[in-house]
């Protein structure tokens, strides 16, 4: 009888435990997308997002615009700022920037933002809704020439002037993964996913598979494991059926010196990644790859660094 005692309350301790890492977790993450590895500098060329998860989050109004969760869900609330900066492949030469190549855009968005985990079915849900400006506004020229001059062997970027004009943005995002263990060591998943509004409307649906030494929560989770440490192989692709993005078609009621109507309805992505995490730190690398966009485009890659942190 003692011992049942002693292994209820060392039960009961372990869960209370974990119920308050999990009501305590607050996590920070920092990510700088950039094509520097390819040295294309066009396109989709700079990327920078800031994302805080909070408990008191939860009771930011936005949420009930989000999906709902099941009742023994885990789940973070949180908040993201991101700026993403595209280019023409003719930057330094005006009279080129005109002639069916890419517009120079650039757009600041806040979100709100939702993940829910069912450990039981081991499905995750995503949404976010978020709300900011194309244009001017979002300094992208400030932000890319601010970082040629740095560079000893970059150059200043001309044409920034026939960047897509100052339009408000407001996009809702959502994603489903269902995750499916192969073995100890794999896991695969399938993934539905749609946005709406501006920057972009799409839908996509794709797999993605891990390999490596990680735990069975997902992404986002990663801190609530009772690993101490992780490493693994990320792989997916994705297909998307476009129906409007704004960094090549502009605003909806916005004036643009030069948009893109010939945009391509179907763009295929694809991604390779490495995560490294021990306790409270995680980084991560990752290479994509997207078919062209748009006629006569080329096909793109670029590749992003982040740095996670429990707090």
């Amino acid at each position: 009888m003692k011992q049942f005692l002693i292994y209820i309350l060392s039960f009961s301790s372990l869960l209370f435990s974990q119920k308050m890492d999990f009501d305590s977790l607050s996590t920070f993450q920092f990510k700088w997308s950039n094509d520097f590895e390819y040295q294309t500098d066009y396109y989709y060329t700079n990327g920078f997002s800031f994302e805080l998860f909070t408990p008191w989050m939860q009771d930011n109004p936005v949420n009930s615009m989000l999906l709902p969760h099941s009742s023994n869900a885990v789940v973070l609330y949180g908040a993201t700022l991101l700026q993403d900066i595209y280019t023409p492949r003719a930057k330094f030469y005006v009279p080129d920037q005109l002639s069916g190549d890419r517009p120079f855009a650039a757009y600041i968005l806040l979100g709100a933002k939702k993940i829910s985990f069912n450990r039981e079915e081991r499905v995750k849900l995503y949404s976010e809704l978020q709300a900011g400006v194309l244009g001017p506004a979002a300094l992208g020229e400030e932000v890319q020439n601010g970082i040629h001059k740095l560079l000893p062997t970059s150059s200043e970027v001309n044409g920034w002037e026939n960047q897509i004009s100052n339009s408000l943005m407001i996009n809702y995002s959502a994603s489903i993964e269902k995750i499916i263990p192969i073995t100890k060591w794999f896991e695969a998943s399938g993934v539905f996913s749609a946005q709406l509004g501006l920057p972009f409307t799409n839908v996509g649906t794709g797999l993605q598979s891990r390999v490596g030494i990680f735990n069975i929560l997902p992404n986002e989770f990663e801190f609530l494991s009772e690993r101490e440490w992780e490493i693994f192989l990320t792989l997916s692709a994705i297909g998307k059926i476009i129906g409007y993005n704004a960094t090549l078609q502009g605003g909806l009621f916005s004036k643009s010196i030069y948009t893109l109507n010939n945009i391509n309805r179907f763009v295929g992505y694809a991604s390779v990644g490495f995560t490294a995490i021990y306790k409270g730190v995680k980084l991560e690398y990752f290479q994509n790859f997207n078919t062209p966009e748009f006629s006569d485009a080329f096909y793109h890659s670029w590749g992003y660094l982040i740095i996670k942190v429990n707090l």
